[in-house]
């Protein structure tokens, strides 16, 4: 769409200027690479800097009525393209600015608009080849002076409508300014400075907090199992609430303050479930039979003391709903239904007046925050950041949601209202800060705070006649080291990493030396990086707008996206991406042409984390990341067959397909923690080198080198757990 004759041809803004005839934009006269829908977001909002371009005008525009695509999810990954492009910062925007659920609007002062004035954005589209499908009309010829008189006439309205609206706003502000918390009178200090403690829950009058710790080690060395606590603010030492021999966890309080509720899972798992007990200690028993595989490990107990709510899925193949267990009759209801395709919903959270009850919905790679009436209805969605949040609480006057996010980084806490809105950032600081709980009296908070590190280690594997070395530290900081991943000929090293304190790809020589920063996403989750066959590009993938797309990095760096799912491997040839998605509803593994195309389907019985076999015949793949086995599928799809019963996380983060079998992690005693082979001639599987420290909680980790003389493999260390007291704390 070419330019009007009046239109100036380059806007410049910053160090930046986008050239709307070729569509290309420019920093400090380099051009910076941006595909065609971000542009032509871009010069929508140039052509009108200052004023809010809506969602709803941009999806007109941009996004035509006959084209069945996402839009929520296409407006978003186009947007965070463009901020990336510019290096802009939703939070501290200095050229987008978010207006949540209405639009944008670009805040910077532009040049190249003649007579001081913005063109319309019909003259301001760019000329590329994907031109917008709904074709934007021109203004008529003769419209320019009537168009100038009545946009002289609205500025000047505008003005002062802006001035009037201006003193109003600043009175509101400063106004609601005084009724935010004074954090300079902040006091934080740890509840009771006991390592490994967690869910923090206050009694009602906020005097006492129930908590789970695992205790002191035994003599033996092995560790105690995790109970329910009581500490009395102010006292000395927190008493021991259960004394089972299973563990305890997810404590709540009665709205009374006589009992406390908490999940119990066994060791047979025959008494799993969701138990009450007197808040004195002493008498328990179990009011609802929970399968802790097939639920989530939140309780919340209504404010008039009639229903615990808790999360629960049917099957294994459902998505998580919301239930409402009454105390009355010990039935369950359902509160919500999550559609198919997220992981479901959890995190269970009653209003303080009962009305309400929020919870996050679970789409895997992101969680948002939602409400629902407690009668039942339709759902409202709170948060849009597409981010991954730990925890939600309600604020004592029930007019904010305090919660874990990881919008600007590593977790930590936010406050945002509950009728929507921007989040805003409390200051506190600390490791991941997660899980808070606000006191309904008492003008007080916990949190979780932990710091968590992990290391990629280097292990010698068995060979005829040789002396094994210890396993060893091979890659290390103090942040997380992760999915290590040896290049087809063995030189170099490609694993993620959050030593720059985001997730990030980096490659480093097989020796761990020379490291080397690939990507630069500064903030999404990114990892599960795999060599091409050549050792030419690296696949891996990322969550610049969320939900989990897989991109493709050349070796040296420069990156080029293809907008799929996540966790992928090459073909044996090199002409394929294999990777997981959810688009049907549910995990399947699909393929595409590793240059870009079509996606087809492989699986129709699920499918995740994919790797292709060396002969190039199979591929081999989990089905979920909390589900056991490993199964077989032929590449063009097929009858599939089940190779391993291996257990979680093993069974998509830790085996490696090579030309004789599969070598695994695996830990079938629960006390020998190490790397297995199965033989595919035998159908046997056998120890190669039991090892400890090994895993890391679900995240990839483990690889072969090429030659077969070592392991590579990410193991985490005993995280630093703490549950931090907010002393002072007002909505």
């Amino acid at each position: 769409m070419a330019t009007s004759v009046n239109s100036p041809r380059i806007l410049r803004f910053g160090v930046f200027e986008a050239d709307l005839l070729s569509g290309e934009l420019r920093k400090s006269g380099v051009r910076i690479k941006l595909q065609d829908r971000p542009f032509q977001i871009l010069a929508i909002l140039l052509a009108q800097p200052g004023a809010v371009v809506t969602r709803e005008d941009l999806q007109k525009r941009l996004w035509p009525a006959d084209t069945f695509v996402d839009f929520e999810h296409g407006l978003n990954t186009a947007i965070t393209k463009l901020r990336q492009a510019l290096a802009d910062d939703a939070d501290n925007p200095r050229f987008i600015e978010t207006l949540p659920r209405r639009g944008y609007r670009f805040v910077a002062p532009v040049s190249g608009h003649s007579n001081g004035h913005p063109h319309s954005p019909e003259t301001l589209a760019p000329n590329t080849e994907a031109a917008p499908a709904a074709p934007i009309p021109s203004a008529a010829p003769g419209a320019a002076t009537a168009t100038h008189v009545r946009r002289s006439t609205l500025y000047w309205t505008v003005g002062i409508v802006f001035l009037l609206g201006l003193g109003i706003a600043s009175w509101f502000f400063l106004s609601r300014s005084t009724a935010r918390p004074n954090f300079s009178a902040v006091r934080i200090a740890p509840l009771n400075g006991l390592p490994r403690e967690s869910d923090a829950a206050f009694s009602p009058d906020g005097s006492q907090v129930a908590f789970v710790w695992t205790g002191q080690p035994l003599p033996s060395g092995e560790d105690q199992r995790v109970h329910i606590y009581v500490s009395q603010l102010g006292a000395e030492a927190p008493r021991r609430l259960t004394n089972s021999e299973g563990w305890e966890i997810a404590p709540v309080w009665s709205p009374d303050g006589k009992y406390i509720a908490f999940i119990r899972i066994t060791q047979d798992h025959q008494n799993d479930g969701m138990y009450i007990a007197s808040a004195q200690g002493g008498s328990e028993r179990r009011v609802y039979p929970l399968d802790l595989r097939n639920s989530t490990k939140e309780l919340d107990w209504s404010p008039d003391g009639k229903y615990l709510a808790f999360a629960e899925r049917n099957s294994p193949d459902e998505p998580a709903a919301v239930y409402l267990l009454s105390l009355d009759t010990l039935q369950r209801h359902p509160l919500t239904a999550p559609p198919r395709g997220v992981l479901g919903d959890s995190s269970p959270a009653f209003s303080p007046d009962g009305r309400s009850l929020a919870f996050l919905r679970d789409r895997l790679d992101t969680q948002e925050i939602f409400v629902v009436p407690s009668q039942g209805g339709e759902p409202r969605q709170v948060t849009f950041d597409n981010r991954i949040i730990q925890g939600v609480s309600w604020s004592a006057d029930g007019r904010d949601f305090i919660f874990s996010s990881n919008r600007a980084g590593a977790s930590s806490l936010w406050r945002v209202p509950v009728s929507g809105g921007t989040p805003e950032r409390l200051p506190i600081i600390g490791g991941m800060v997660v899980r808070p709980t606000v006191a309904r009296q008492g003008n007080r908070m916990a949190y979780t705070s932990v710091n968590y590190t992990s290391d990629i280690w280097r292990a010698e594997l068995p060979a005829a006649g040789k002396q094994l070395a210890a396993p060893a530290k091979f890659i290390t900081s103090t942040a997380l080291e992760e999915g290590p991943q040896y290049s087809p000929d063995g030189k170099r090293i490609a694993f993620q990493s959050t030593r720059t304190g985001d997730y990030e790809i980096w490659r480093c020589d097989a020796d761990g030396t020379n490291l080397v920063q690939l990507t630069h996403f500064g903030g999404p989750l990114t990892g599960t990086p795999r060599w091409s066959p050549d050792g030419r590009e690296i696949v891996f993938d990322s969550r610049p707008a969320g939900h989990s797309h897989i991109f493709v990095i050349n070796a040296e760096g420069g990156e080029r996206g293809v907008p799929e799912s996540g966790v992928a491997d090459w073909s044996a040839d090199g002409k394929w991406l294999y990777f997981g998605s959810s688009r049907t509803g549910s995990w399947e593994i699909w393929k595409i042409p590793s240059p870009g195309g079509a996606a087809i389907q492989v699986t129709h019985h699920g499918g995740f984390a994919p790797e292709a076999s060396r002969d190039g015949k199979f591929i081999y793949y989990a089905k979920g990341r909390d589900l056991p086995g490993l199964w077989r599928v032929p590449v063009d799809g097929g009858e599939e067959v089940k190779i391993l019963d291996a257990p979680p996380p093993t069974a998509w983060a830790y085996f490696v397909v090579v030309d004789k079998g599969i070598y695994f992690a695996d830990a079938p005693d629960h006390k020998t923690p190490g790397i297995y082979f199965y033989d595919f001639a035998t159908q046997k599987s056998s120890p190669v080198r039991l090892l400890d420290p090994f895993g890391s909680q679900g995240a990839p980790g483990l690889s072969i080198s090429p030659d077969g003389r070592y392991a590579i493999y990410t193991a985490l260390a005993p995280p630093s757990v703490n549950i931090m007291l907010v002393e002072n704390f007002r909505p």
